[in-house]
């Protein structure tokens, strides 16, 4: 993806091995804009990262991590969600937000939902929640982003407005009243909302806000973040003005503080690039950290404003579909919410295959090569040859889709092939460009077996007879390996000059033992001036 790096460390800190992984995107603005996203575009219900990176596809090409903490079996968010301006779900006041500013710039602070709504002729009330259960008494407001029906209980009481505009921060939204229903459980109308009482509240509503009444939503933040247009609720604060924070006193656990995790974290450089962290934990190649170390893992990559994410199970980076890092859950965990970076411009694939031999033999000989547009726009693609010349070239005006070209020509040049995409969009005019390569290598080919599966038997082996073809003078290894890759035998190495080589196995280890039955391969590598390139053919060994 242009412009953004990926980067792996594994170190010994902190008394014990740690692995980190980092993505530095550019700051946001033109083709690249940081966003948070909602599982399923709903508040109810998980998604794992990767899937929502695939759901978003067609819009953009995607990188990022897990969002905020969440409830387990509902999926709603601990936190603040605003989009577009937008307020979704209501900031956690014991912990800090983040917001992303229209220039880019990421603020971090503490939030309280300053909301309220009211009925001509009566006070303006408070209204307690946004898109959350009510945990005691009060007024909460579900918009279609809840995305299902409003909780269920005997203490609740709900009134369904039409004709509620998006819910903009710091803004006053009118709808009028057409239903009333006690306990709960009502569907939230499209282009609409529902308000939601509990306990004593209940009467209160019902007695103002009845059938055909006008009411006044505002949901109003303190402070009012007049230049953030994204928000997503986390904690806490890791980085301010450069400096790490041992302790930002938000409302965490000591545990949650104190003890060794996976972790996520968000941060800013001084040159306004965003850097994206996933610390591993909870297994032997990894430990995690603390939250102060978390704190000045963040200060050591340079960030000067950072908050941390949720953690632990579901600590995850992931670009374009495929997680980077290690979940400690064994699996990716499904999550409510992520933070990623879209990317709009052209995006080219990596090739299909890094090393390419289209001999015919049916190994790596077909290659596929694809170009990713998202917006509109007119595009150049061109194929080029080692040493300079255009194999291929297509100029047109595209709208949104996948440009593939199949490669499978017996007679392709033998060296290193680009691969140049470069769009410029219709509207906008914005100009983008990726270059790919891979390398056609014709070393190595028709690798065959005599048979699938071989018999061996104690004392006396098997037979297994191998040739292949070497076109090119290089530095030929063949060895026989497990079904876990592990080298058991060499069967011959060194110069090899362009001939068919005929090899045998025995079926017995490089100590002289006879294998056990099981998956095996026989691997063939040779090296030369064009490269690495390897072939393997599998056989199932049986003992009789």
């Amino acid at each position: 993806m242009p412009g953004v790096t990926y980067t792996k460390e594994v170190r010994w800190v902190y008394g014990g091995p740690l692995v980190t992984h980092v993505l530095n995107v550019p700051r946001h603005g033109g083709l690249y804009k940081l966003r948070p996203v909602l599982s399923n575009d709903t508040v109810l219900g998980r998604q794992t990262v990767s899937s929502m990176q695939r759901r978003l596809s067609w819009q953009a090409t995607v990188a990022g991590v897990n969002g905020d903490f969440f409830n387990l079996a509902a999926g709603y968010s601990s936190g603040v969600f605003m989009r577009d301006g937008v307020l979704i779900t209501r900031p956690e006041t014991s912990r800090s937000s983040l917001g992303i500013g229209f220039d880019g710039t990421l603020v971090v602070d503490r939030l309280r939902l300053a909301g309220s709504w009211s009925v001509p002729g009566f006070a303006e009330r408070r209204l307690h929640d946004l898109n959350r259960p009510l945990r005691d008494g009060g007024v909460g407001l579900f918009t279609p982003s809840w995305g299902g029906a409003t909780p269920r209980s005997s203490r609740v009481a709900d009134v369904v407005l039409a004709g509620l505009a998006p819910t903009v921060a710091n803004g006053y939204r009118t709808a009028r009243v057409v239903r009333a229903r006690p306990g709960g459980g009502t569907l939230v109308p499209r282009g609409g909302a529902v308000l939601q009482a509990r306990g004593s509240w209940r009467s209160r509503l019902l007695g103002e806000a009845q059938l055909g009444a006008e009411v006044t939503v505002r949901l109003g933040l303190n402070p009012q973040w007049p230049d953030v247009a994204d928000a997503l609720g986390g904690g806490p604060a890791l980085v301010q003005n450069g400096k790490p924070i041992f302790d930002a006193g938000e409302g965490f656990s000591e545990g949650h503080l104190a003890l060794r995790h996976p972790r996520t974290a968000v941060g800013q450089l001084a040159n306004g690039r965003t850097i994206f962290v996933a610390v591993d934990g909870r297994a032997r190649a990894s430990m995690g950290v603390r939250m102060w170390e978390l704190a000045l893992e963040l200060d050591r990559l340079g960030a000067v404003t950072a908050m941390s994410l949720d953690g632990g199970g579901s600590t995850t980076m992931a670009f374009n579909g495929k997680v980077l890092n290690e979940p400690s859950d064994g699996v990716e965990r499904a999550v409510a919410t992520a933070l990623m970076v879209f990317y709009y411009g052209i995006y080219a694939p990596p090739p299909r295959l890094p090393v390419f031999s289209p001999n015919g033999d049916g190994a790596a000989d077909v290659q596929v090569v694809r170009a990713k547009v998202v917006r509109p726009s007119s595009v150049d693609l061109r194929l080029i040859r080692p040493g300079g010349t255009i194999a291929w070239h297509y100029q047109a005006v595209v709208g949104r889709g996948t440009i593939a070209r199949k490669l499978s020509r017996p007679t392709m040049r033998e060296g290193t092939w680009r691969w140049i995409v470069h769009a410029r969009e219709t509207r906008e005019g914005r100009e983008s460009r990726m270059t790919r390569r891979f390398v056609v290598n014709k070393t190595l080919g028709f690798l065959r077996l005599d048979r699938r599966r071989m018999r061996v038997v104690t004392g006396r082996g098997g037979r297994l007879n191998a040739t292949v073809a070497v076109t090119r003078r290089s530095r030929v290894a063949v060895t026989v390996r497990d079904s876990a890759g592990r080298r058991i035998r060499v069967l011959g190495a060194g110069e090899v000059a362009p001939a068919t080589l005929a090899l045998r196995w025995d079926g017995r280890r490089g100590n002289g033992s006879v294998v056990s039955g099981g998956r095996y391969s026989i691997r063939v590598q040779a090296r030369n001036e064009l490269g690495t390139v390897v072939l393997a053919r599998s056989v199932r060994v049986v003992r009789g």
